[in-house]
């Protein structure tokens, strides 16, 4: 059952992102990209599906975490200000902290963008980003962009189980690097056959056309969702100016 987070509508969703987002990159230290990181996780936690998306929060973070604190404190190490021994390694705190802070920017930008796209119909995002003057064109890139995986996945999965319906077998990692060859033509050519369909498929709903189209499903929004949009995006101007003002002030 949807919670009251995924019952929000799709741009009430998407601020709050942003805003986490650019608090974390604006941020120039640990102490607020703390909290901020914390925030985008406990986003994540109010949804029906934190489950599932939990499940996937490894696969980002652990590679990027891992690989910024080797280069950044082993095979690049900055100078060696307030060195700690690490296992008789010295290793600089002051590189840790960079390394730490470009992690919990990566894992803010990460959990508050894929929390939105996991919880938000493609279709509902980009009928909201229309209805307040996103023209179609850039509508249909962003559409095509984010259901492009899985589309692709779900083209991938068809072929893979066609073929191991008439016999091929996949047991081990070589039989599974061996099943890429015939895997791989299929879902080439089945993309352009689809990029062929689709730019038919637009010629004939009149894609070009200056008209708005009409909706079939309405978006539910309410008077409080719009306040607190209008909050959070003077929040953000509020977090660019301040910015802004102490880079010119040091």
């Amino acid at each position: 059952m949807p919670s009251r987070y995924d019952r929000l509508h799709p741009l009430t969703k998407l601020t709050w992102a942003v805003v986490l987002i650019a608090a974390a990159y604006i941020s120039p230290t640990l102490w607020v990209s703390v909290p901020v990181c914390l925030a985008s996780l406990l986003t994540t936690a109010a949804s029906a599906r934190r489950v599932t998306i939990a499940r996937v929060y490894p696969l980002f973070f652990v590679p990027i975490t891992v690989s910024l604190l080797l280069i950044r404190g082993v095979l690049v190490p900055d100078v060696l200000t307030h060195p700690l021994l690490i296992a008789g390694y010295p290793l600089s705190s002051d590189a840790l902290a960079g390394a730490g802070l470009i992690i919990l920017r990566y894992c803010t930008l990460v959990a508050a963008l894929f929390t939105v796209i996991q919880t938000t119909p493609t279709a509902q995002l980009m009928q909201a980003l229309a209805e307040r003057g996103l023209p179609r064109s850039i509508e249909f890139i962003l559409l095509m962009a984010l259901q492009i995986i899985p589309d692709m996945k779900l083209r991938a999965d068809a072929i893979l189980e066609a073929q191991q319906s008439r016999g091929l077998v996949i047991a081990s990692l070589p039989s599974r690097i061996r099943a890429l060859v015939p895997l791989v033509g299929p879902l080439v050519v089945g993309a352009l056959v689809d990029v062929e369909e689709r730019s038919m498929a637009l010629e004939l709903r009149a894609f070009a056309a200056t008209n708005r189209p009409t909706r079939m499903d309405v978006l539910v929004d309410s008077t409080a969702q719009h306040i607190l949009r209008t909050t959070l995006l003077l929040l953000l101007v509020g977090l660019f100016a301040t910015s802004i003002c102490m880079r010119y002030w040091v």
